[in-house]
């Protein structure tokens, strides 16, 4: 047995993923908002690069959140109550406002309402109160540390061991920041703030106190009979407790907590022209990308070899961005297109005549890949007549019909949503009831199935619903 080296040809396939590669499959999977980001830092960096849009080209479509509305609404009436420059600014003295429009922008600021912080809600109590500037400085670092929810995740004695101050010191502030609005704020967590706001707002009910510190999880459950085991007492009795803790706020700083709007700009427009169905691609406000013409005069024979090899980079790189762009439209629209042939029916006459569609049907249609349609349709929506919804909502499984094909379980889930809605709430459909409905309709689901679809919209048991139902009378 020969064990010697040996020089020997071996011929093997392999996919070896370049940098270009990468990032043109990086490309793909961007919405239109992060790939004008993405350009815009691509011209900063790549002195190769410009943009030969015109100053008409269409802009970022303008959107505002709700104050900008009313801003907007405001600047509007003050148009049409003509206060504009002649009228806002005396004649004599151009640089004032004359009384009645000094008078009239004064109410229009005192009306305009400045949100205030939680913070700064909490500190402004604490001024009122009589505390040393030692505790004021103590309440100040613990407002300092409540999380987006109202609670304090650190421990007292953690801060006393860090700061060296005594634990008792920080309690005692701690306890302050209980009682302030809102209620239980700088509680450890969901069960601690509870109890602290069923003492402060219902310091006689000792029944709610034991409730929220030793059930509080069988609560969850709606496990009424066990509870009212525990505590010795009727379910009516806890019933009514519990009404009383869904009055309480479970995280006491999410009344200060300001929702950011979110923002949809469609990737793609579809209109439809009496069936025949237009693609628009809704990147006309991107900049529109050349290389620098006169780029050969940097390279001339007095260049530097470091500044040729830049030079040839940088131009590499301007080449294929421009290149990827034009193929990342390229394989959206194609997407798109294949799309709206599976689901015609959907784009004419709506939700409920969509069709189960898979990535390998479209893969088929395009002859792209399955992974290539995957990344085109994510994070991209497109406008419809019916509304705006993500690619990725088009893609699902489906369930089969009585009398044959198969009805998309997006419908499905719709139409179970809408069977829950309007179900009786003191005897909330069962899951048998539930396929009994579909199979009346024409569509054979298993009971199985109705439950899973259920646990994905996040349905309760029709137990619990009955449960919820008696809770809230």
């Amino acid at each position: 047995m020969n064990l010697g080296a040996q020089l020997f040809q071996k011929q093997t396939q392999r996919l070896v993923m370049t940098p270009d590669l990468r990032q043109s499959i990086e490309l793909l999977a961007l919405s239109t908002l992060e790939l004008s980001d993405r350009i815009q830092n691509e011209l900063l960096e790549n002195p190769l690069l410009e943009d030969t849009s015109s100053d008409e080209k269409a802009k970022t479509p303008e959107l505002y959140s709700a104050d900008e509305v009313r801003s907007i609404e405001k600047t509007n009436y003050l148009k049409e109550t003509e206060m504009n420059w002649g009228s806002s600014y005396s004649i004599e003295n151009p640089r004032f406002m004359d009384s009645e429009a000094s008078d009239r922008n004064q109410k229009y600021i005192e009306s305009s309402t400045v949100p205030q912080s939680l913070s700064e809600h909490l500190l402004s109590q604490l001024r009122l109160i009589e505390l040393t500037d030692e505790e004021y400085y103590f309440g100040q670092i613990l407002v300092s540390l409540l999380d987006d929810k109202g609670f304090i995740s650190i421990s007292m004695k953690e801060l006393a061991k860090e700061t060296n101050v005594p634990e008792k010191d920080w309690e005692k502030i701690r306890n302050i920041l209980h009682e302030l609005d809102p209620i239980g704020i700088g509680a450890r967590d969901i069960q601690e703030t509870l109890l602290i706001q069923a003492r402060i707002l219902s310091p006689e009910n000792k029944n709610l106190h034991d409730l929220i510190e030793h059930h509080l999880s069988d609560l969850e459950k709606f496990d009424y009979k066990k509870i009212a085991r525990a505590m010795k007492l009727s379910e009516e009795e806890i019933m009514d407790n519990a009404r009383l803790v869904k009055k309480l706020e479970p995280y006491p700083a999410t009344v200060f907590q300001v929702s950011k709007p979110d923002y949809i700009i469609p990737d793609v427009m579809v209109r439809d022209n009496n069936g025949d169905f237009t693609i628009l691609i809704n990147d006309e406000w991107l900049p529109k990308l050349e290389v620098i013409k006169d780029y050969k005069t940097y390279l001339n024979a007095k260049s530097s070899n470091e500044d040729k090899e830049f030079i040839s980079t940088k131009l590499y790189s301007a080449n294929w961005l421009i290149r990827a762009v034009a193929k990342r439209r390229q394989t959206l629209h194609k997407t798109i297109s294949a799309i709206i042939d599976c689901q015609r029916e959907f784009f004419l006459q709506g939700i409920n005549f969509a069709e189960p569609l898979t990535l390998k049907d479209i893969s088929e249609k395009t002859k792209l890949s399955e992974s290539t349609i995957s990344r085109i349709t994510t994070n991209k929506y497109v406008q419809t007549k019916w509304g705006i919804y993500e690619l990725k909502w088009f893609f699902s499984s489906g369930v089969k019909a009585v009398e044959g094909g198969n009805t998309s379980s997006k419908k499905i889930h719709d139409m179970l949503l809408e069977m829950v809605k309007n179900e009786p709430e003191d005897n909330p459909l069962s899951d048998q009831d539930i396929v009994e409905k579909f199979t009346e309709q024409g569509i054979d689901i298993a009971r199985r199935t109705v439950a899973k679809y259920r646990k994905i919209l996040r349905i309760l048991p029709s137990n619990q619903r009955k449960k919820i139902s008696m809770f809230k009378g």
